[in-house]
């Protein structure tokens, strides 16, 4: 072999070695994931969270605006061109900003629709507390429809959003072209699901630091922003994410997502439990979407498969590699998938007629509203003080609104030295709620006695207390998921040791 030759094979094996070197340098680092189990807390509460400007501000081409709803504006953004997608928010209280910048890579294929509801981001809000409901919700989505001039799009929505777009979808179904359920709330109440997954992989100490910052919110030390951002830091995260979020992502997750006005969360809450879907959706005939996750924590394993079964006409995919945020887990696959389903559904549309699939629950009455607000300030020793007269005042006025005490006892029914104000509470909801909501009196008949038997032996009266486990025993029978952790076991030991809030 000539020196040429020997010459050019070295400068061959120098660049191979290179670029293989250049190859390893800048590789990305694998992503943390829930299953690398990382405990890494702060020493110390974090006081002073970082600024960053929200994606908005950010996202070229965005169009913003407001459009007018009954008693109140909802913001909105748009981007892109092509078939009209809204998307309905997680929460309820989160902002249209858990989707930034996510569905920008649909932008080429779709007209996006970003929103925020009412009592949530930049959109009005009610001090009254009355119009966070359900139905207005809907409504509210059915006008931002009609102010944007969309005869019809499709409908996404994720997690509690996807609760509502079933919604909106079976009230309105002639301005619905297809329906996108992104690890979406079921609605379902005949169901038995298995609780959710949430602490699966948080360990103790992540689980006291998390405690230890929204009990610093609750004595007046941390903002909620300051508490939702130490807490994320500490291991909240793995609680929906499957990959950890970047350092950016935990201040803007902070700063601008979860966004609700005070009550605006319990009333909406309190609202979806009394709706059903149970069956809805037997003949439903606009086409569906429905996407689920292996690693979704919010849910358990179950979920997944009774949202296939409420749904039985839907196209179902399922994510191996993904939390609760879909989209962001694996984006490569979601949006192929949607961007499919979209064009598909497209060419398959036909008339529907207007819906009237759902009954709609009765609203809380004002003082019941006020009641909810109340309880979801942040400032605990105010909440109590103002709880504390208006308990008074329902008493001094004989008030006789069912939906009032029902508020009032949950109230005291842990409430160390208020357990009097909790069973005279519990027993007026119960007087009324025989002439005022006799269904739902039936339906938590089964809680109302543990709640009873549990409040009679925080005072010391056992003997009344047995006589209320006894008559569950004698015909028992889950009847819902507020008291699901009152099973026959739990009856029988109560029966010989006085329930105590240890």
């Amino acid at each position: 072999m000539n020196t040429k030759s020997v010459s050019l094979m070295l400068s061959i094996a120098v660049v191979t070695l290179i670029l293989s070197g250049c190859t390893m340098i800048h590789k990305e680092p694998a992503r943390e994931t829930i299953f690398d189990k990382v405990v890494n807390i702060p020493k110390e509460l974090i006081l002073d969270i970082p600024y960053l400007p929200p994606l908005c501000d950010q996202l070229p081409g965005l169009k913003k605006g407001f459009a007018d709803i009954e008693g109140g504006k909802l913001y909105y953004e748009e981007e892109g061109q092509g078939i009209p997608l809204v998307l309905l928010n997680p929460g309820p209280g989160g902002s249209h900003h858990y989707y930034h910048p996510h569905f920008s890579q649909a932008k080429d294929f779709a007209h996006i629709i970003y929103y925020d509801a009412r009592g949530t981001g930049k959109s009005s809000i009610d001090d009254t507390g009355e119009t966070y409901t359900i139905r207005q919700a809907v409504e509210d989505v059915e006008n931002l429809r009609k102010a944007l001039k969309i005869e019809k799009w499709f409908v996404l929505g994720w997690s509690f959003g996807g609760f509502l777009a079933q919604c909106y979808a079976l009230t309105y179904p002639q301005h619905v072209i297809g329906l996108v359920l992104v690890a979406a709330s079921d609605g379902l109440t005949k169901e038995k699901i298995k609780p959710d997954r949430g602490q699966m992989f948080i360990s103790k100490k992540e689980r006291d630091a998390i405690q230890k910052a929204y009990k610093a919110m609750h004595e007046g030390k941390l903002t909620l922003v300051q508490a939702m951002y130490n807490a994320h830091l500490a291991g909240d995260w793995k609680r929906q994410s499957y990959y950890k979020p970047t350092p950016e992502e935990f201040i803007r997750e902070a700063l601008y997502e979860w966004s609700p006005a005070p009550g605006f969360n319990s009333l909406m809450s309190l609202d979806s439990l009394k709706i059903s879907l149970d069956g809805k959706f037997d003949n439903f005939e606009i086409p569906t979407l429905i996407t689920e996750a292996k690693w979704d924590l919010t849910w358990n394993t179950d979920k997944a498969e009774f949202m296939r079964k409420n749904h039985p006409n839907a196209q179902f995919e399922y994510f191996e590699k993904s939390g609760h945020g879909i989209f962001a887990d694996e984006p490569e696959k979601f949006f192929s998938l949607l961007k499919n389903f979209l064009e598909k559904s497209i060419k398959a549309q036909i008339a529907y007629k207007p819906g009237n699939r759902l009954l709609w629950p009765k609203p809380l009455s004002p003082l019941a509203c006020k009641l909810v607000m109340i309880k979801s300030l942040t400032d605990k020793k105010e909440a109590e003080k103002k709880l504390f007269a208006l308990y008074e005042q329902a008493i001094s006025e004989n008030v006789d609104n069912a939906d009032v005490w029902q508020q009032l006892f949950h109230v005291f029914l842990r409430k160390k030295g208020h357990f009097e104000k909790g069973l005279e509470a519990l027993k007026r909801y119960e007087s009324f709620a025989k002439t005022q909501d006799p269904e739902e009196l039936q339906e938590y008949g089964h809680c109302i006695k543990a709640w009873q038997g549990q409040l009679l032996d925080l005072l010391g009266r056992h003997d009344e207390a047995v006589k209320c486990y006894q008559e569950i025993l004698q015909n028992f029978k889950v009847v819902c998921n507020s008291c699901d952790d009152v099973d026959k076991k739990w009856l029988e030991e109560h029966i010989k040791k006085p329930f105590t809030l240890d």
